[in-house]
């Protein structure tokens, strides 16, 4: 059995288990051991790290065929936090793998940055592309070479999306090459500078981007037939409707006290020059 996993994963320590803290993996443990199929253990298609978010994670888990009505996202749901949840399933093959079984990963950076130069940044995204050694892109310092597949930039609703899909890819990867293409956008860093990430041979090392702007998106499978669930599709998205009005209320709050700090020391200064 393969699963759809979704979750905001601000209030947990990644996806995998750690020991005394919360992570997605245990709560999913914990959620399939309580209603009996699994005994708990499952493959994952991707570790995500603390504060990472998905739409596409996926799962898969043997199960005996009389207990197959027991796997359904609404009664996965029921057991898991109102972050976590499950939209879609499908009956996978012997020997399939949510790991090694994937074809291809695809993740997208939700960047907030005025002003940025985005035909710099998809000029540079653009050196990316094909087989290349990432080194710089990552903390690891082995088996470091990955191929990306396709990588777009574009803006929506005054946010800079950025997706790119791979066969895989390396620890922080993801992060650095948005921290990257931020520093081009913003006039800090040029294409040379990109280019010499891409050097191996050069140690230089990409900044990476905070967490919080990441979404495994999806995983790509031969052959799987994927069933969705409207229902925790509909209860879903009133939990992230209700989500993104406190959000959005929040970040009013921020600028509004941004801006009335600014206009404080405007004031300040100006009395200070009378």
């Amino acid at each position: 059995m393969a699963m759809k996993l979704a979750y905001i994963g601000g209030s947990y320590y990644g996806f995998q288990r750690q020991p005394g803290l919360a992570t997605i993996e245990s709560a999913l443990r914990v959620a399939l051991l309580n209603i009996g199929v699994a005994k708990g253990d499952f493959c994952y298609a991707g570790r995500t790290d603390r504060g990472v978010n998905a739409l596409g994670q996926v799962v898969d888990f043997y199960i005996d065929e009389e207990a197959e009505s027991l796997a359904r996202p609404r009664v996965i749901n029921s057991r898991l936090p109102p972050e976590i949840w499950t939209w879609a399933w499908a009956k996978a093959p012997h020997g399939f793998s949510a790991r090694w079984s994937a074809e291809w990963r695809e993740y997208r950076y939700l960047l907030y940055h005025p002003g940025l130069d985005l035909d710099a940044m998809r000029e540079a995204g653009e050196l990316l592309l094909g087989a290349h050694d990432f080194r710089n892109f990552s903390s690891a310092k082995e088996d470091t070479v990955r191929e990306v597949i396709s990588i777009d930039i574009d803006e929506r609703h005054g946010m800079v999306i950025f997706d790119i899909r791979a066969g895989g890819f390396l620890w922080n990867m993801v992060r650095r090459i948005a921290g990257a293409l931020e520093a081009v956008g913003s006039g800090l860093r040029g294409q040379s500078w990109m280019e010499e990430l891409l050097d191996p041979s050069i140690n230089r090392g990409a900044p990476a981007a905070p967490p919080e702007g990441l979404i495994l998106m999806d995983v790509g499978y031969e052959g799987l037939d994927w069933q969705e669930d409207p229902y925790a599709k509909a209860r879903a998205a009133r939990m992230l409707s209700a989500m993104t009005g406190r959000w959005m209320a929040l970040a009013g709050v921020a600028r509004e006290i941004e801006e009335g700090m600014a206009s404080k020391q405007h004031s300040s200064n100006q009395q200070e020059r009378g």
